[in-house]
């Protein structure tokens, strides 16, 4: 274990995610941007969406941000896996969906809009949908497709700075998922308060997914690998190595 001082003194906002709360000392601390990194298939928008609808469940509004697909798309898809009504969330007030792809965001990408103008574009509507929905907690669904086109390092990490300020400013509790086939992770990660990392491998004949925490700051984390479980009900975490 890495122990954190005076990590219990944090109020903290329960992920709803099985056996993940047990690696983290309790849960994401509130008000904090945390990262959830995977390449496809490994379970990544699961999580979230879990994260936000368990959310719900306890009496907190949730909020989604699509840069990457669409809302429709998601909704349908947390549906029909899972059971999880996002419409009926979103008309009983509890939920509010921001598509960045609909058609006038997706216009922008196709007349050649600089991508370091259209980061900053984003983050004034981050911060502009905070301050109209006021979410306890926030799920954007993967923004390496907005970060690859930007060529200077050094402005990634500008971008994400004044991007995951702006979010903790608001004290809502923040998952951020992140691909890695295009290496913008790490910038996204560093930045951040937490990082899990999801992974899927073949062991055997048998394809397997797992998860481990990275960091945490003021937190004592696991260092074990543990299996996640993706079911009709979810996800969860195993107590199980993978390669045990």
């Amino acid at each position: 274990m890495v122990l954190a001082l005076h990590s219990s003194k944090f109020p903290r906002s329960k992920s709803g995610v099985p056996g993940y709360d047990e690696l983290v000392d309790g849960g994401f601390h509130k008000g904090t941007v945390n990262t959830v990194t995977g390449s496809s298939g490994t379970g990544k928008t699961v999580f979230a969406c879990q994260f936000i609808n368990y959310g719900i469940k306890i009496g907190e509004k949730g909020m989604i941000i699509t840069p990457s697909e669409s809302a429709e798309y998601l909704k349908r898809e947390m549906m029909s896996s899972f059971g999880w009504d996002f419409d009926k969330l979103e008309d009983e007030g509890k939920l509010a969906i921001v598509d960045v792809t609909d058609p006038v965001l997706r216009l922008q990408k196709s007349i050649d809009v600089d991508p370091v103008d259209f980061l900053i574009n984003f983050r004034k509507l981050v911060e502009r949908k905070l301050a109209e929905v006021k979410p306890d907690r926030l799920f954007i669904d993967d923004l390496t497709a907005f970060f690859m086109a930007v060529e200077a390092p050094f402005k990634v990490r500008s971008l994400t700075d004044d991007l995951f300020g702006i979010i903790r400013s608001s004290g809502v509790t923040s998952l951020v998922t992140i691909g890695t086939a295009f290496g913008t992770n790490q910038f996204l990660e560093y930045g951040a308060d937490s990082a899990t990392m999801l992974s899927r491998e073949r062991i055997g004949n048998t394809l397997i997914r797992s998860i481990y925490i990275m960091k945490m700051r003021g937190s004592k984390i696991a260092n074990s690998i543990r299996v996640l479980d993706i079911t009709d009900d979810g996800i969860s975490v195993s107590s199980l190595s993978p390669y045990s």
